[in-house]
């Protein structure tokens, strides 16, 4: 029959679109037009759906009545054509939202029932590729076990049918059920497996790794992937309404993304305020995890900052009290006070900086630091001259993350002082940051011409001298500009890695030299795809990567993940003794052209440039016969094992 000149199959696959959409009004009146013209259990599971997400429970309930009485007159032990496994899961989440928890619960031991005796029925004259649909049920069954917060059904279900999940949900279900009940590993390596499907599964695997180590706290999560629009309204609110922090910072998704960005290393500001938010907003939670923030060298000094500031203010820590961190390597106290701005010039602070200066002068750095640090730490005088040259002096000892510190607190005063905006572009372009002293720079020349030309002919000297030190770095930072035409930025990443192919290398390297030559990013990359969370420093990514690779059970899963032609390539050296010219490889596997270098990003796409990818083979410039040609070669510890496992 057709409805307004639809089929009802056309009705439903259109409706199927509009809840993928999240509209779910528009997709319930599809649904109902097509159950108006066929009415079968699928459509009324479809429109009980989509008013069930809509937000309207007991009116879903009412379209799944008719079709759940038929099949109790059947009686149990049937195999129902009205009925399906997902009509019981889906019932048994309807009553739950209900608050009727008995009738949730016997409703989900109908759909298991259902979901095992339809299986046990089909797979007698289906192939398995047929059975997928139904297959697909599980994730429906596990969902309905998930929101009665039953987290050890939910893993129960996932290992009991572990063979029959064709959804990655399957296993985004199960991690969160093992998180919840404190079996952090499993649940990472549940997440590690689905990376490709989200970008949010590799946060939560790192949080996961974290929570194992006892880095942070314990806390749990809910089932069900935030959106961006439903994190987009509780940032907003948080925004708007300052009460609502703590309730926002209850969301355990929502905590994962502060955690993201307060273990960022590249001294980003988020990184302090994330840890502030975590902690100060966190309860008991956010407490006991600043302490272990503190404690911990996993996260960078700005978070520990962060972190020391919201505790100060929960009253854990008195104002000037040494509070305990572990910074850099080391155990170190901490003060933390309260300054007095001073904006307006000062003729007995001018003095003080005039003395920091001609002890600057006389080439008695350390000494001007001094005086200008105890005008601020001790005094808690904040004065920008002071500041300033402070920052500069520090600067020049290299101590780039306490000038930076310094400097981000002038911009907060003084936003359009062209001497601080100056002074931290410049920084920043020593610290590498070239795009951002760049945006510094722009912001600088923003101000305008009368501006620039009142702080005098020496500044402007200056300001000649700094755009052009940001021009000479504008190449290598321009990958990560927008707007810079892309040609450029494939020919730079294919110089870089053609860099890396020209690293001498052993015809006979260890694992341990190979990866020396390789980029950390790359190291990163290869971390990742083996489910690795990386360590902070590269010698320890590189431990890591060795330990993994040494180990036979992971050398052989990682070659069974290889494609053919990777393996076939493996099978290649190993007959030439572990390496081979380059030249060899290529002829009959293709070049690494087009590979790329940024592999953390989007990983290579030849096999030769894939097996680098995974530390498997390395690729370098070794002298064979007095001659200097480029290789690929298998490091030596893995050719015996590789021969084994290929064989």
């Amino acid at each position: 029959m057709k409805k307004n000149g639809k089929s009802a199959a056309e009705l439903v696959d259109e409706g199927k679109k509009y809840m993928a959409k999240g509209n779910f009004r528009k997709a319930e009146k599809l649904y109902a037009e097509a159950l108006a013209a066929v009415d079968d259990a699928p459509t009324r599971n479809n429109l009980a759906t989509a008013i069930f997400l809509g937000g309207d429970p007991r009116r879903a309930l009412d379209f799944l009545e008719p079709v759940l009485k038929e099949a109790e007159k059947e009686g149990p032990g049937t195999i129902n054509a009205r009925v399906n496994p997902y009509t019981y899961a889906l019932a048994s989440r309807i009553c739950r939202a209900l608050g009727d928890t008995e009738a949730a619960r016997r409703h989900l031991n109908q759909a298991v029932r259902s979901f095992e005796e339809g299986l046990a029925h089909l797979r007698r004259f289906l192939p398995r590729p047929e059975l997928t649909t139904f297959l697909e049920y599980t994730v429906a069954i596990m969902q309905a076990a998930a929101d009665l917060q039953d987290h050890r059904q939910v893993f129960e279900l996932y290992r009991r049918w572990e063979s029959a999940h064709v959804r990655w949900e399957n296993r985004h279900l199960a991690a969160v059920a093992c998180f919840n009940l404190g079996r952090y590993k499993r649940a990472a390596g549940l997440w590690a497996s689905i990376t490709a499907e989200n970008r949010i599964f590799a946060d939560l695997q790192k949080t996961a790794f974290l929570l194992e180590r006892g880095v942070v706290p314990p806390f749990t999560l809910g089932y069900d992937l935030p959106s961006r629009e439903k994190q987009g309204a509780m940032f907003k609110e948080a925004i708007e309404k300052p009460e609502a922090r703590h309730r926002v910072l209850e969301d355990g998704y929502l905590r994962i993304f502060f955690l993201t960005q307060a273990l960022e290393e590249n001294a980003s500001p988020n990184s302090n305020q994330a840890a502030y938010n975590l902690v100060y907003y966190g309860g008991e939670w956010g407490t006991a995890l600043g302490q272990s923030i503190l404690n911990s060298p996993g996260f960078s000094p700005e978070a520990k900052m962060g972190a020391a500031q919201a505790l100060m203010e929960k009253g854990v820590f008195k104002e000037r009290e040494p509070i305990p961190m572990y910074i850099d390597g080391k155990r170190r106290e901490v003060r933390l006070m309260n300054t007095v701005v001073i904006l307006e010039r000062n003729e007995k602070l001018d003095e003080t900086v005039g003395r920091a200066r001609e002890l600057h002068k006389a080439g008695r750095l350390d000494e001007a630091i001094a005086v200008l640090q105890e005008l601020y730490f001790e005094e808690g005088k904040l004065y920008p001259p002071a500041v300033i040259n402070l920052a500069n002096y520090l600067r020049e000892k290299n101590e780039l993350d306490q000038a930076r510190v310094l400097m981000e607190m002038m911009l907060k005063f003084l936003p359009d002082e062209p001497a601080v905006i100056f002074n931290y572009s410049a920084l920043l372009l020593q610290m590498g940051r070239v795009k951002e002293a760049g945006e510094y720079f722009k912001r600088l020349k923003s101000l305008g011409r009368d501006v620039i030309a009142e702080m005098g002919a020496e500044f402007k000297q200056k300001m000649a001298v700094l755009e052009a030190q940001i021009s000479l770095h504008e190449t290598s930072a321009a990958l990560s500009d927008p707007d810079y035409p892309a040609t450029l930025g494939r020919l730079f990443e294919e110089h870089q890695r053609q860099a890396i192919e020209e690293k001498p290398l052993p015809a006979d390297p260890s694992l341990s030299r190979g990866l020396k030559n390789m980029p950390v990013n790359w190291l990163e990359a290869a971390l990742a795809a083996y489910g690795i969370p990386p360590a902070r420093h590269r010698r320890e990514k590189e431990e890591q990567l060795k330990n993994f690779l040494t180990r036979r059970e992971n050398l052989e899963k990682a070659v069974q993940e290889a494609g053919e032609e990777e393996r076939e390539l493996l099978k290649f050296l190993l007959a030439r003794g572990g390496f081979s010219r380059i030249s060899a490889v290529t002829r009959k596997f293709g070049t690494t052209d087009g590979d790329g270098f940024f592999w953390e990003e989007e990983e290579p796409a030849s096999p030769l440039g894939l097996l680098w990818s995974r530390a498997l083979v390395m690729v370098g410039k070794a002298v064979l016969n007095n001659r200097q040609c480029k290789i690929a070669a298998i490091p030596v510890e893995l050719r015996p094992l590789l021969k084994e496992i290929l064989a």
